[in-house]
């Protein structure tokens, strides 16, 4: 019989692991085993304790369960709120590395544009348009010119605008969120880390879109 109970028990805690199917977030499945489990062994001790055990043992054994199961729910919750509180720091981490990466990366990009445009000599000038060609020759609106810097690199730059006074950059992040969940970005995806740069003669201008 006891058997019977242990294979139920495993089978009730599985189901219940697998039933909220949240890729993103294992917490849900696993507060919901931990219910499960914890109502699996009141009703264990519940069967194990009746006779020939004495009202005494009963007692003793149900004080120390309504003692420690409380004990351990609150562990536990302590470590679901203490590991969201991880994730969402790491993910602000790497959203603050992310934009960085960008400001240098980007900035490194236009102002070489900036400086190769005023620094010309002879009598007429090329545009702005015609030096950024001369450096990404045949890259077109829509573009990434960004080169991958090492495998599962998710940082994209996307020429959104190029005429002859201005040249318009959309940096974007693929995997890292944003400020706002339902931005467009770029490149359709929504909610994703987006820097815009606008370089004209004057020099560079930035906006943080998400």
């Amino acid at each position: 019989m006891m058997f019977l109970w242990l294979i139920v028990g495993l089978v009730l805690v599985t189901i219940a692991f697998f039933l909220p199917g949240s890729p993103q977030d294992v917490w849900p499945n696993l507060n919901l085993a931990g219910i499960v489990a914890a109502i699996y062994i009141l009703a264990l001790i519940a069967y194990t304790l009746r006779s020939p055990f004495g009202k005494k043992a009963q007692a003793i054994v149900w004080i120390i369960t309504l003692l420690t199961l409380p004990a351990l729910g609150m562990f536990w919750t302590g470590m679901d709120t203490t590991s969201h509180w991880q994730h969402n720091k790491l993910l602000s981490i790497r959203e603050m590395i992310g934009r960085g990466i960008i400001a240098a990366e980007v900035s490194d990009t236009l102002l070489s544009v900036l400086d190769e445009y005023h620094n010309q000599k002879g009598g007429k000038k090329t545009t702005l348009h015609q030096v950024f060609q001369r450096r990404y020759p045949r890259v077109m609106v829509g573009d990434n010119i960004h080169l991958p810097g090492y495998p599962g690199d998710s940082l994209r730059i996307f020429m959104s605008s190029l005429s002859d006074d201005a040249i318009m950059l959309d940096a974007q992040e693929m995997y890292v969120k944003g400020r706002d969940p339902a931005f467009k970005n770029f490149n359709g995806r929504t909610g994703m880390v987006q820097e815009r740069y606008t370089l004209t003669a004057k020099g560079v201008h930035h906006e943080s879109q998400n």
